[in-house]
């Protein structure tokens, strides 16, 4: 099969290249286990990883740590080579003996290097579940990763209340808008930072108030907005914005650390004078029965906003499979909103 594959370090348009590669089987997955850097052979003792499903994919998603995977500034190694691709929909065709129940459906699910999503087969673990049949592929395939991202980010680790004033960096993003809505749904006052006028306008029509950084020092636009200050930060970015971002909490605020847009750099110490919290978001590193019970939960929280209209997942463009390096490279320098999805030919 063709599958968008990384050799190398760099920009994704220099280092994803579409090979023919076999077919990912059951067998290439006895003996293996899981790492925060995708699969890996088991040491001595360890249980293989099992819960798992091969698809055949039809629509996949593009995101930022498939540009940061490319770079090598993702905040874990992943081993070279690997099939890029973080998530997608694909019906499925073997399954660990837990998930058999799952074989001929149509699933969405997130997919771990280096068995990624841009293949017609790819492995999902983990994070699965039925597609509704009324979500169309495209809007399943960006689903997953953003909205249980932003749930654990929103719900779980930031515990965003009713009459919070929140602001969400990096706002126009997958995850970001993803933040955007679930925090609006909690009854916050959300401030959406994005960089661009069209961005500002999207935030703006999902009834966030928007501040374009690239036309104003954000800072005093957030502050226009919120003269007494902001009780969280919700933070996929990073960087030197949210270090410069973290002068507009209150007292007791909570600066949530959700990705790495804007790479990763410390922090300043003197957090703990204001009694300001750093909260750190990762969907990873849990046991796995702890896992799951967030996965479900999650979905079930997210599934009632989705049938009472509340949350959608963003996916304004879809491009062909062999678009995916030009499109990589859009995500790369920012001209995207949401998630971008991809079609994926058959074999």
């Amino acid at each position: 099969m063709h599958a968008w594959r990384v050799h190398g370090f760099g920009e994704p348009e220099e280092t994803v290249v579409l090979d023919e590669v076999p077919e990912p089987t059951r067998q290439d997955l006895a003996g293996m286990c899981m790492s925060l850097g995708g699969w890996v052979s088991c040491d001595q003792g360890r249980e293989p990883f099992g819960d798992w499903v091969l698809m055949r994919m039809q629509v996949a998603a593009l995101a930022l740590p498939d540009v940061t995977m490319c770079r090598g500034t993702y905040p874990v190694p992943v081993a070279r080579p690997y099939v890029t691709g973080q998530e997608g929909v694909g019906v499925v065709v073997d399954a660990a003996p837990g998930r058999r129940d799952l074989v001929g459906r149509r699933v969405m699910a997130c997919t771990i290097q280096p068995f990624g999503s841009l293949a017609p087969v790819a492995v999902g673990v983990s994070m699965i579940f039925p597609v509704p049949d009324a979500m169309e592929d495209e809007a399943a395939a960006g689903f997953l990763v953003p909205a249980h991202t932003a749930y654990h980010a929103v719900a779980r680790r930031g515990q965003v209340q009713d009459g919070e004033t929140v602001v969400v960096l990096g706002a126009a993003g997958g995850v970001g808008l993803a933040i955007v809505q679930l925090c609006m749904a909690r009854g916050a006052y959300v401030i959406a930072v994005v960089g661009g006028a069209e961005k500002a306008r999207f935030c703006a029509d999902l009834g966030a108030e928007a501040v374009d950084h690239r036309a104003t020092a954000f800072v005093d636009a957030v502050s226009a907005l919120a003269p007494e200050g902001v009780d969280v930060i919700m933070d996929p970015v990073q960087g030197a914005q949210g270090a410069e971002a973290r002068q507009l909490l209150v007292p007791g605020g909570r600066h949530v650390l959700c990705g790495h847009a804007g790479g990763l750099v410390p922090h300043d110490p003197d957090f703990y004078l204001h009694n300001h919290t750093l909260v750190g978001v990762d969907l990873g590193g849990y046991p796995p029965a702890v896992m799951q019970q967030f996965h479900r939960e999650a979905q079930e929280s997210l599934s009632a906003l989705l049938d009472a209209g509340r949350y959608r997942p963003i996916v304004p463009r879809v491009v062909e499979f062999d678009a995916v390096p030009q499109a990589l490279s859009d995500l790369a320098a920012r001209r995207t909103i949401g998630r971008v999805a991809v079609r994926v030919p058959a074999v």
